[in-house]
């Protein structure tokens, strides 16, 4: 069954006391007879002329609460102190003087085991008694209209016998929601009345004890209001109208009502919600009258605020101690449980219906003592309402021919200011906006929207966004429609290699009009940034010139090695922060700069430390910001070999890195793990003497032959001069290292890059297992990896082996490495939401990768 309380919050009757503009229409049932814009027009029409039809008046309804704790009934001077308007007295009291109706709530009203178990609670005719025993000469003024008894709850009904003909539709229910959530150990009992022509729902309901379970008193909450059902009536809960006009939430037209089904819906009972944390000082907070103070704590106002129960319901404001837990016989806390507001009345008003209940009283009674509870009390005003049946339909057939005038001299027209919606240049991750305004034109009411074209599902390609995509207007109306346009990793693929343009042509529909087409179009600057992986390690050329045709030849090369755009950020890198003792990774740099550092990445411009070191443009504040990482203990081994960015040339890097806790003795090294591939991880940058590719399959390599000797007698030398039995301790980057903002920028960079990748350098079918990994060794890393894709692994190797060179010169810390790319690096598969532990396990993993 459908969320009976988000339908009627997001009924059409929401925006009847709105203002009249673009009005979003909601989904109607098949068998409605009008739409949703022709709705909100009549509701609006006839909400103006209601006091033609409608004749409104105010009555008072009593309503209390009370657990009892399966008690014997209390003395009738304890019931009338709880009622509070009996008279002490045997003498008269006037008859309009007293509340028009009389509502009761019990819970533990019988707790033996036998009610329990058959079901055969008895104990609500000796407390029928005891209520009307205690009334005195006020027990003649009232007239029993229901009552219903499930188990420990109850609930009795009164009115007050001068208006008990005005009341009619008397229906009582109850629903169990206790044990396996059907026992009647828990769950409400419901009273529904029409006063008038006003239908009125009350609900008793008891919920699950114990301060922890606050999120089965919630799901207990939205159960009843599934559950608890009344038969079909004749009275629509709307008083504007007809119920036989088939408007949406005009009436059940034959199905089941619900508790929302109402113009008004009271609830009261213990609804056992406690205060969220023990202060330690309670007691002493209520002795001294401070008790308002606790009421941020309360458990209720919490969910009410957070939407997860109660949603759209008021209540008074409370200015009465906490209602529970009392010692009996005593009005003194139980020192065993912190004291709650666990009984409580609240109430629901119909969407139209605002403002027509209103609190007199709200309070409890302290000096009743027969109960580990203190019975609560409120007296309410209720507006209610006589419709005269014969005015409304004569208004309603005025405003639908009113209506359907409008819509038979004219067809609903629009004007646009522009047709064509221009964005520019539009750069990666860049978010532009254009308006256009939208006028009726026309004499009657339009409604229009975007609308999909056979070609495509939805109405924009997934870079557009339109604010608002449909709506109504009133004649002379008009909306400015907000184009925003974003390209980021999710749609950034078909438009960095040109096989989509940054252009569309939209519908727009106007419902009985013409449709009008409205075109978008920009230019796409291509970059690094948002372009596939797959198409960057074949890329020669800057991708900012690149046609179409170019990059299908460059995928068809067979070739790949190292973005030239990857090689250039870290060779900047480890020229101008390594050398210089610059820290890495912990400051966020400067925007303009990164839009000039990436502008020279898509053209192929070296990054000219002229430019960039020591930048005076819109630069961060200098001063380093504090970082506290969590300690590790690593241990690791020393190698003679390390990789030289300068040479521009990729030597694999000896240094391996393992926890002290781990037995780690028998882990494959990087190179080991990647000669099971038979690859060769060792990328060199296109512009290099030499370069190493693999091409179909097989290793080849140009250029001079001793050149290629040269680095393999340097690799074997360095493999045999590892040293393996002196540890170095890992270099911690400080806060308070020196750091430059051109450095920090183009660090962000290469971060931004690889975040930026439409798929990530790990794919996402690997991120469970990397996730694994992160939990088990190094071994179990180097082994999740063992499927990646060559050019993946490339790039992989060529990273890890610049952040391990960061790591040994004090740059960063392994850790802080681990952090900052693990997100870049690694994405989780759509619709997986990443764990803390999965984020701590991704940087274990790329920590053992280090």
């Amino acid at each position: 069954m459908r969320d009976i309380t988000t339908h009627h919050r997001s009924s059409v009757t929401e925006f009847i006391d709105q203002p009249p503009g673009v009005l979003l229409p909601t989904a109607l049932d098949a068998t409605r007879v009008s739409n949703p814009t022709k709705e909100a027009w009549i509701l609006h029409a006839l909400k103006k002329r209601r006091t033609e039809f409608l004749d409104s008046h105010t009555i008072t309804a009593f309503v209390g609460t009370w657990n009892v704790n399966g008690r014997a009934p209390a003395s009738p001077t304890a019931l009338a102190s709880w009622l509070g308007f009996i008279p002490k007295d045997s003498g008269q009291t006037a008859l309009t003087s007293l509340p028009e109706l009389l509502v009761l709530g019990f819970q533990e009203l019988d707790v033996r085991a036998e009610a329990f178990v058959y079901n055969n609670a008895v104990k609500d005719v000796e407390w029928t008694d005891a209520i009307e025993g205690c009334m005195g000469s006020t027990q003649h003024a009232y007239r029993k209209l229901a009552s219903k008894q499930l188990i420990g709850m109850f609930i009795m009904v009164y009115a007050r016998i001068d208006v008990v003909e005005l009341v009619s539709d008397v229906q009582a229910t109850s629903v169990g929601c206790g044990i396996m959530g059907m026992v009647g150990n828990k769950g409400a009992v419901a009273v529904r009345i029409v006063y008038m022509d006003t239908p009125l729902c009350f609900v008793c309901s008891h919920l699950a004890h114990d301060a922890a379970q606050v999120d089965r008193r919630n799901s207990q909450f939205h159960d009843l209001c599934k559950r608890l059902l009344f038969t079909a009536s004749n009275a629509a809960a709307d008083p504007l109208v007809p119920l036989n006009l088939g408007i949406h939430g005009a009436g059940s037209l034959g199905r089941p009502l619900t508790v929302f089904d109402h113009s008004y819906l009271l609830w009261l009972g213990d609804l056992n919600y406690r205060l969220a944390i023990d202060t330690g000082d309670m007691a002493d907070i209520i002795a001294r009258g401070e008790h308002r103070s606790l009421l941020g704590l309360d458990q209720l106002r919490i969910a009410m605020m957070n939407k997860q129960a109660f949603v759209g319901f008021e209540e008074a404001e409370i200015g009465f101690a906490p209602t529970y837990k009392y010692v009996l016989g005593t009005s003194i806390y139980d020192e065993g449980r912190r004291p709650a507001w666990c009984d409580r009345v609240l109430w629901w008003t119909r969407p139209g219906c605002e403002g027509g209940v209103r609190s007199l009283s709200y309070n409890s009674v302290d000096s009743v003592i027969t109960s580990d509870h203190k019975p609560v009390r409120s007296r309410i005003e209720l507006d209610v309402w006589k419709v005269n049946q014969d005015c409304r339909q004569a208004v309603y057939l005025e405003v639908l021919r009113e209506l359907d005038r409008y819509e038979n001299e004219c067809i609903p027209t629009a004007t646009l200011d522009a047709t064509i919606v221009e964005f520019g240049d539009v750069a990666f991750g860049q978010l532009i906006r254009r308006s256009m305004k939208l006028a009726n034109s026309g004499q009657v009411p339009l409604e229009y929207s975007f609308v999909a074209t056979p070609s495509r599902p939805h109405y924009a390609p997934a870079w557009l966004r339109i604010s608002p995509d449909s709506g109504m207007l009133l004649p002379g109306e008009t909306v400015d429609l907000l184009f925003s346009v974003l390209v980021d990793e999710r749609t950034s693929a078909s438009l960095s290699t040109h096989a989509e343009d940054l252009s569309d042509i939209l519908v727009l529909h106007l419902n009985r009009g013409r449709d009008y087409f409205v075109q978008v179009q920009g230019n796409y600057l291509t970059s690094v940034y948002g372009t596939s992986l797959d198409i960057l390690v074949h890329c020669k050329s800057p991708v900012r010139g690149m046609s179409r045709d170019d990059f299908e030849q460059c995928l068809d090369s067979g070739q790949f090695s190292v973005p030239v755009c990857v090689w250039t950020l870290t060779d900047f890198l480890s020229r101008y922060a390594l050398d210089r003792g610059y820290s890495l990774f912990y400051w966020p740099g400067d925007r303009s700069l990164a839009c000039h550092v990436r502008e020279c990445l898509d053209r192929g411009l070296p990054l000219d430390p002229a430019d960039i070191l020591q930048w005076q443009g819109n630069s961060e504040d200098h001063v380093a910001r504090t970082v506290v990482e969590e300690p590790i203990q690593l241990e690791m081994r020393q190698g003679s070999s390390r990789v030289s960015m300068t040479d521009q040339t990729l030597v694999p890097s000896t240094l391996h890195s393992m926890f002290s806790n781990m037995d780690m003795a028998n882990a494959p090294s990087t190179a080991e793990a990647l000669e099971r591939l038979s690859l060769d991880p060792w990328a060199v940058h296109p512009s290099y003497s030499h370069t190493r590719v693999v091409q179909n399959g097989q290793d080849t390599a140009t250029g001079s032959d001793s050149d290629l000797e040269s680095d393999q007698q340097e690799l074997t030398a360095d493999q045999n001069n590892m040293l393996t039995t002196e540890a170095l301790p890992e270099a911690i980057a400080s806060a308070n290292a020196p750091h430059d903002t051109g450095v920090d920028t183009v660090a962000n960079c290469l971060v931004a890059f690889f975040a930026s990748l439409p798929e990530p350098l790990v794919p996402v079918e690997l991120y469970s297992a990397c996730v694994e990994a992160g939990g088990v060794s190094r071994a179990a890393a180097l082994e999740a990896l063992e499927v990646l894709p060559p050019g993946n692994l490339n790039v992989l190797v060529y990273l890890l082996a610049f952040l391990r060179e960061a790591v040994e010169r004090g740059a960063t810390t392994t850790m802080r490495a681990a952090h900052v790319f693990a997100d870049a690096l690694l994405r989780p598969p759509v619709g997986r939401v990443p764990s803390e532990s999965d984020s701590r396990m991704l940087c274990s993993f790329i920590a053992f990768l280090l």
